[in-house]
């Protein structure tokens, strides 16, 4: 039984409101003058069988198979009520509705039978007096009752039965219906997964590159990418807003139409065809704006960039000192201003490139010196690319985070060729 059904199906959660009402009317039999109790053993007894059926019920919350105690405890209700009422006057009896809670609780379960077991049971409850106390056997009146309350009660029972059954059929469609969205998501992430990158064996410039993604959600709009280019290599990330499915289409698009640009040596001709790109899509859809770092690093070190809206990409130098890379150029698919700047740089030996999302600030707390924080983290791992990625891999599985988290990291410097291949962290799962 799973803790969803042992929480609002369990025996005992439709045990407890005929117990607790059985025990309430048991008080108001002993202290109400106007009601009275003709059979102190029978009063006992039906309150007797209550407890044990309410024992019953929560022992079942520890069995894997507690449904199949369910008859036994309607069994049992049944009795308890017929001997209650029997107690308190049988036909003049003020409790004989309380029948009404084992018949939805029998018409509920699966199976149209489960009608003719509640009729059945009210059978068992107006009955009991003719067995119970032969000598004080109620009049002809008792068997007109009878069939009243089983008609009536019956049909309550069809009713639930009927609606019980809906709701089981829908029930069941949303679940398939849920785990069809799952196995898409599924496919849609591994798509996503394969479309970063995960070796520079064959870069045409002297760089070790490492990158990691970590989706908040099995799916999300952060990616980063890197290729070769005619003159060296071409590094992205992006972010685009939200999270998801959409999120997700939309970067893979972004990053499709950044390839596009791979023989353009200006990286602000790049960013302008994915804008372009993304208004294009606003005809038929509503495209949320995309922030993105492209950068071109050419074999004799040339450095030139463009940043749309990102701001969180810095050098940090081989002597330890850190240039942030700052823009005030608008992100992707605002509509108000299609153009970025270009901006020419150097990066020498040992200079380490450091590009990543927003959600890296939550695992510094937001803190405004996330930049400067991230440099330390570098500095420590010895301006390792491979180390600096793992490190902040390792810190989003220790930090709660509900942003995606995205990094990517490219130092220049010649690298043996058999060390050439740098492992990616595989996209992480949803947090539960």
């Amino acid at each position: 039984m799973s803790r969803t059904t042992s929480v609002f199906e369990s025996p005992l959660a439709r045990q407890a409101p005929l117990s607790g009402l059985l025990a309430l009317s048991a008080v108001l039999s002993i202290t109400v003058p106007s009601l009275e109790v003709t059979d102190g053993g029978l009063f006992v007894g039906s309150l007797a069988v209550t407890g044990v059926a309410t024992v019953v019920a929560a022992l079942a919350l520890a069995l894997p198979h507690a449904v199949g105690l369910v008859p036994a405890l309607l069994v049992l209700d049944f009795v308890a009520i017929a001997l209650f009422r029997t107690s308190t006057g049988a036909g003049a009896s003020v409790f004989t509705s309380l029948a009404v809670l084992p018949v939805v609780w029998c018409g509920s379960l699966r199976g149209r039978l489960t009608v003719v077991y509640a009729a059945l049971g009210v059978t068992l409850v107006i009955m009991a007096p003719y067995f119970l106390t032969p000598t004080n056997v109620p009049g002809a009146s008792e068997l007109v009752r009878l069939g009243v309350t089983v008609i009536v009660f019956g049909t309550v029972a069809a009713v639930v039965q009927e609606l019980s059954r809906r709701a089981r059929r829908n029930v069941r469609a949303a679940r398939l219906g849920e785990e069809r969205v799952r196995a898409e998501i599924e496919r849609a992430a591994a798509v996503q997964r394969s479309l970063l990158p995960t070796s520079t064996g064959h870069l045409g410039a002297d760089v070790a590159v490492a990158g990691a993604c970590l989706p908040a959600k099995s799916v999300g709009g952060d990616f980063f990418d890197w290729y070769e280019t005619n003159t060296g290599i071409a590094v992205t990330l992006g972010d685009v807003m939200g999270k998801g499915v959409g999120a997700g289409l939309i970067a893979a698009a972004v990053r499709a139409t950044v390839r596009s640009a791979r023989t353009v040596d200006d990286p602000s001709e790049a960013l302008l065809r994915a804008a372009d790109g993304l208004a294009a899509e606003a005809s038929v859809t509503d495209v949320t704006f995309t922030t993105l770092f492209h950068a071109r690093i050419s074999t004799d070190g040339t450095f030139r960039w463009a940043d749309a809206g990102h701001g969180l990409s810095l050098v940090l130098r081989s002597d330890g000192t850190v240039d942030r890379l700052r823009s005030s150029d608008l992100p992707l698919g605002m509509g108000l201003r299609d153009e970025w700047a270009t901006t020419e740089g150097f990066l020498d030996a040992g200079d380490l490139l450091i590009s990543f999302s927003d959600g890296v600030l939550d695992l510094f707390g937001g803190r405004e010196d996330t930049v400067d924080a991230v440099a330390d983290l570098a500095r420590a791992c010895g301006s390792e690319p491979t180390a600096l990625v793992a490190a902040l891999s390792a810190r989003a599985d220790d930090i709660a985070h509900d942003d995606d988290v995205t990094v990517i990291a490219i130092r220049r410097a010649p690298i043996p060729a058999d060390t050439s291949v740098v492992p990616v962290r595989p996209v992480r799962r949803d947090r539960a």
